[in-house]
This record gives C-alpha cells, structure tokens and sequence, in this order.
C-alpha cells in the first residue's frame, strides 16, 4: 500500500517530456514549476501519517492512556485514567426490605467490621474520569485536544497533575 503514495515527481516530469527536450535548463525550469506540488505532497504525507497514527486509537480507557502517553511521556508512561468515583456505596436497608432467609443485615457499631457512611458529594462525581499527567511541563491545550479526539462527546473529564 506504501507503493502507492510513493511518487517521484522530477523522474515523472522528465519521462512525460520529449527526448530532445530533455536539456538542463528546461529540466531545472519544470523542477521549478514541480516544487509547489512536491511541497502539497510531503504535507499530505505527513497528514496522512498522522492520521493513521489517529486510527490506530478508540475511546476506549486504555487505548486513549496509551495514545497520551505515547504522545506526552514516551519514556516513563505516567499518564493515567482513572475513575472519578473513588468510594463505592453501601445501600441501607429498611427493615421491611430485608429478607429474613438471606439477611442483608449490617451492624453500624460492630467492632469487627465498622461501616463508614460517605456523603453524596464523596459518592458521585460530575466528571467520568479524571487523567493524571505527571508535573513535567505537558501542554494542557495539546493534551486537551488529544483528549478530545478520542473520547465520546457526552464524557466529562478532569486533568489533575500529580
């Protein structure tokens, strides 16, 4: 497929031009009239890098930490994505709700096993996930933008730096 895109545009120039035109002074002018093209085909060459470099990503969590770090911090990999929710709920049961066979029961003052009530605020969070980035000087307008590309519209997210 890289055969393709593989095109010589001085030797093509010369093989369209007759024989007997074939001096230097004509070919110096054509490679003249040829740069403007050859300078729109290394900038499509290099888009179209980039953006097969782009399809090899989703939005996927994983996929997405590997693209940052790819991106930002190819040596150490320190960028992460993680989940906002950081506690998980514990739902309390009315009494009419327990089932007397298989008891939901917890005690609030057991010395073994103390359950600790969260607030809602610890419970839930406005953003989906949060990306931690390492304090390394990572441009947060690029990393926004990467960010952006890849994960759905409807996600919300915080860059914290750690």
């Amino acid at each position: 497929m890289d055969k393709l895109f593989n095109i010589n545009f001085k030797q093509l120039a010369m093989w369209w031009i007759p024989t007997y035109r074939r001096k230097p002074v004509t070919l110096n002018y054509l490679w003249c009239l040829i740069f403007p093209l050859e300078t729109m085909y290394i900038e499509f060459l290099r888009k179209r890098k980039q953006n097969l470099i782009k399809m090899n990503y989703n939005y996927q969590k994983y996929s997405v930490q590997k693209r940052l770090n790819d991106a930002f911090d190819q040596v150490e990999r320190r960028i992460r994505i993680v989940k906002a929710v950081q506690y998980e709920g514990i739902y309390l049961y009315t009494e009419a709700e327990d089932d007397p066979q298989h008891s939901k029961t917890q005690w609030l003052y057991d010395e073994s096993k103390p359950i600790y009530l969260r607030t809602e605020a610890e419970l839930y969070s406005e953003y989906d996930f949060i990306v931690e980035i390492p304090n390394t000087g990572i441009n947060l307008l690029q990393l926004r933008a990467e960010i952006d590309f890849y994960i759905l519209q409807s996600k919300q997210y915080q860059i914290v730096i750690i």
